[in-house]
Parts: C-alpha cells; sequence; structure tokens
C-alpha cells in the first residue's frame, strides 16, 4: 500500500556563502529564508514557523527519497532493505517495550510497597525486640552448662 503526499512547495533557493561539494548550489542561510518570508508580509514568528515547516518537508522528503532508492536498487535477497530492516527493528522495538511493560506491570504500586515497608519495619522491631531475650536465654544457658 502506497499512498502518495502532496509534495510540498520548493524551497528558496536565496544566495548565502554556504555551498554544498557535492553539487554547487548555494543553499539559503535560516536569516535569508525568514528575511524571504518577512519581505513577503508576515510577521518574525510566522516567517520563523514558515521556515521550520519547509525545513521538516524537505527532511522528510529527502528520508522518503533515500528510502525509495534503497528500496528500488535492493535486490530480492537482500536482507538489508529499508522497509524490512526498519520492520524488524520495529518489532524489536515492538518486543522490548511489551517487556519492559510486563516489567512494570509485574512491580507493586504505592499502597503495596507501603505495606511491604510497614510490615518489614514491624518484623524488623520484633526482631530487634526478640533477640536480646534469645541471647540471654542463649547466655543463661550456656552458664549453667559451663558451671557444672
Amino acid at each position: 500500500m502506497t499512498t502518495s503526499l502532496p509534495s510540498p512547495p520548493s524551497l528558496p533557493q536565496l544566495p548565502s556563502k554556504n555551498k554544498t561539494k557535492s553539487k554547487g548550489i548555494k543553499l539559503a542561510s535560516p536569516k535569508d529564508m525568514i528575511a524571504h518570508y518577512e519581505a513577503q508580509g508576515m510577521d518574525a514568528q510566522q516567517a520563523s514557523l514558515r521556515v521550520i515547516e519547509d525545513l521538516q518537508k524537505a527532511l522528510f522528503q529527502k528520508i522518503t527519497l533515500n528510502k525509495t532508492k534503497k528500496l528500488s536498487t535492493a535486490g530480492a535477497g537482500d536482507t538489508t532493505v529499508a522497509g524490512i530492516s526498519s520492520g524488524r527493528k520495529l518489532d524489536v522495538i515492538n518486543s522490548r517495550l511489551m517487556n519492559l511493560d510486563m516489567k512494570v506491570d509485574a512491580k507493586p504500586g504505592y499502597p503495596q510497597t507501603l505495606a511491604i515497608g510497614v510490615a518489614s519495619g514491624a518484623v524488623i522491631k520484633g526482631v530487634g525486640v526478640v533477640v536480646p531475650h534469645l541471647v540471654s536465654s542463649v547466655v543463661s544457658i550456656w552458664k549453667s552448662v559451663d558451671t557444672h
């Protein structure tokens, strides 16, 4: 299933000092792009948002173009095809998330944690009360055996 996406408007190619090495095309700097949209009558915030939108569209277009090139040039037995590897990556991420979800569900919530803390505190306090009596009993038995 392929869906056709509307093509984004072309980005303005304004003169700039930055050059790409591969094609020699001068790319517009963000300041130049904002100035271009401000010259069209937009205020600074609207121009900034429009520049961000254009850059996001260009990035998405580049990513989808690279994926389609990889898919079209890959052989039938190639397992590193972008679609297959991203599908496998999604499966791995999904399984990890399910594993994490099970671990989170298995852990006690706040009321259970409070109950466990109260119970363990009571046990420790009880042990603290019982141990001196046990030690004194063991000592008295030892002394009675040792003296006879």
